[in-house]
């Protein structure tokens, strides 16, 4: 049964989180999936003194490596096994291991500690990496540049807390939304600019469920569907509640122009929704920028560009914000106008293939 050993320096390094994930983790789950260390059967976690995993660790590993026994060593009374492969940790994380190849290695190993780097802070350096590479290739333009430094400081700072999963920081998205729609609904005129700030804040929270998916390895089917379900209300909340907002108000022409891009709007997804039951398919709010992918364009990406949510919630907020809403509303209907037109020639076009 082939065996590997992951030298820790300490417990504290060994249970410290890199991204939501214990170190020791981590690394071992490197070790398992390389190619050029080999898989192991069995990986020894060895600490000076012995390694004390914590709960969230015990929890990580039934989760990612349920095919492999993990044990303890302590390289401080000769524990470890002879002939088995014995690694620096925090190399290992590093993407460069570094192999200890005998017992008077392991010993100036753990006389050097001393005067090696601070081992947390590289930790945590490897931490923000793996979340700073969450992004994804579909991100717009405000989503590049505004809302993912947010929101991966938002997720960095969540990970730093054992247990957080992508399902938390869906319902803090969905909680933004729901007071998104308070604030519509009972705030007057200062909800109205409040709830479209919040609108924005959803856009940005939204975020945060994909990058701790991504960086804990927790991305499934059903959170992709959930998070694309909250999208969708949060969307249809804020549109229908700011044209409510306005009328309580008296802005009767404004109100209008939302319930009529709202109308537009739900005819559209309810083309989407009905194309997607018939071709027995998963409801996508997608269709039309899959289609302008598949034939690029400048006029095609710019426009893909500027009507995804990020972009549209930033507009939405500031226009708002600067006593726009009647301005915004009007362009928002005319836009719906003529995404309607185009969704409809894509499912004839699509149909028709």
């Amino acid at each position: 049964m082939a065996r590997a050993v992951l030298l820790f320096s300490s417990n504290a390094h060994a249970n410290h989180l890199i991204a939501g994930i214990p170190a020791a983790v981590r690394a071992a789950v490197i070790l398992h999936q390389s190619q050029s260390l080999g898989n192991s059967d069995i990986v020894i976690i060895a600490v000076p003194g012995g390694w004390k995993p914590s709960k969230w660790a015990k929890s990580e590993f039934a989760r990612l490596l349920p095919d492999v026994r993990i044990a303890m060593g302590d390289p401080t009374h000769d524990t470890l096994p002879v002939g088995s492969p014995i690694m620096d940790a925090v190399s290992v994380l590093c993407g460069e291991p570094v192999v200890l190849a005998s017992n008077d290695a392991v010993s100036q190993w753990l006389s050097d500690e001393g005067h090696k780097p601070d081992h947390i802070r590289l930790l945590n350096t490897i931490g923000s990496d793996i979340i700073r590479a969450t992004g994804k290739q579909s991100d717009g333009l405000v989503s590049r540049y505004l809302n993912r430094p947010v929101s991966r400081s938002i997720s960095k700072m969540l990970l730093k807390f054992p247990g957080v999963t992508p399902m938390h920081a869906t319902a803090l998205a969905a909680f933004t939304g729901l007071l998104m729609a308070l604030c519509l609904a009972f705030g007057g005129a200062a909800g109205l600019i409040a709830g479209a700030l919040l609108f924005h804040a959803a856009s940005v929270i939204d975020g945060v469920d994909g990058e701790i998916a991504r960086a804990t390895r927790r991305s499934s089917e059903f959170g992709a569907k959930l998070d694309t379900i909250i999208d969708g209300i949060t969307n249809l909340a804020f549109l229908s509640l700011a044209s409510l907002n306005l009328w309580l108000q008296g802005e009767m022409e404004a109100a209008t122009y939302g319930a009529v891009g709202l109308a537009i709007l739900a005819t559209g997804l309810t083309a989407l929704g009905a194309r997607s039951i018939a071709m027995g398919g998963p409801f996508t709010f997608d269709a039309v920028k899959n289609n302008f992918h598949s034939r690029p364009s400048k006029i095609t990406s710019f426009l893909a560009a500027i009507t995804s949510r990020d972009v549209y919630a930033a507009v939405f907020a500031l226009t708002f914000a600067l006593g726009f809403a009647e301005w915004m509303l009007l362009i928002f209907a005319s836009a719906a106008a003529i995404w309607l037109v185009t969704v409809l020639i894509v499912l004839v076009r699509t149909r028709a293939t």
